[in-house]
């Protein structure tokens, strides 16, 4: 699952906050502008993983922290301006409400709403950078009250606003005003999260080829300090060039939601 995540959550992660430029040009400038700087972002992300997280690990926190910031104050803007109720979406009733009614075809959706979660499981994979303690009190107190906040926001922006469902709803979301700066970012968050998955997967190979249950690959540790930090070539070019293919593959985040789901 995880070296899945692996190529999907670069892919999902970067193209979709390089989708913000949509409403910034034309829909024909957009579609040749988005997949090429999308490949470009990815193959600079892989290529600089022989460097090692620890060169650069020192701005990953500050840019985390303010993208969980961007998104919890967008999350009560829209929240207060838009929709106050929405909190009441919090109930599970709401749910199952939503299946009962949709039946399949709600089932069917959650193949996109399991984006919420996808990645998650990455946290405990690259337990060489952070201890256990720490991802589970950061992720109680601050990324997920930060993360119900902005869905929450998103939501309650849909509520009064039913045609703009098809578009990127994050971003239309977003007061003109913020969109630039919230999308530069988005986009440094989305290599900060890809990043993460990729030590993640460099991170569980090596456990699983220490117990035999992968083929020997050459491990590089590039962190004199740092046991867990680790680089694997072979497995960083394979995943380089399946995020290009899915990327020019799909060209569409909602594909490539359904494909992570």
């Amino acid at each position: 699952m995880v070296i899945g995540d692996g190529v999907l959550t670069p892919v999902i992660s970067v193209f979709s906050a390089v989708s913000g430029l949509e409403l910034s040009m034309s829909k024909a400038h957009h579609e040749h502008a988005v997949i090429p700087i999308t490949c470009i972002i990815l193959v600079c992300l892989f290529a600089l993983q022989h460097y090692g997280t620890h060169r650069v690990g020192f701005l990953f926190a500050p840019v985390v922290l303010l993208w969980l910031l961007c998104i919890s104050g967008l999350g009560l803007y829209n929240i207060f301006y838009w929709n106050p109720h929405v909190y009441k979406a919090l109930s599970p009733y709401y749910m199952y409400k939503f299946l009962k009614k949709t039946k399949k075809q709600g089932w069917m959706s959650l193949g996109g709403i399991l984006l919420c979660i996808t990645g998650s499981e990455a946290m405990f994979a690259d337990l060489g950078h952070f201890s256990y303690a720490a991802i589970q009190i950061a992720f109680t107190f601050l990324v997920y009250p930060a993360l119900i906040l902005g869905y929450m926001g998103q939501a309650a922006y849909l509520s009064k606003n039913h045609q703009m469902a098809d578009d990127i709803s994050y971003y239309v979301s977003v007061p003109k005003s913020l969109r630039w700066p919230v999308l530069v970012i988005a986009i440094l968050a989305s290599v900060v999260g890809s990043q993460a998955i990729i030590s993640g997967t460099f991170s569980i190979i090596n456990q699983s080829q220490s117990l035999s249950c992968f083929p020997r690959v050459k491990v590089v540790h590039t962190s004199d300090k740092k046991h867990g930090q680790i680089y694997i070539p072979e497995i960083n070019w394979i995943l380089m060039i399946l995020c290009i293919a899915v990327t020019i593959g799909f060209r569409d985040i909602k594909h490539m939601g359904n494909a992570s789901g």
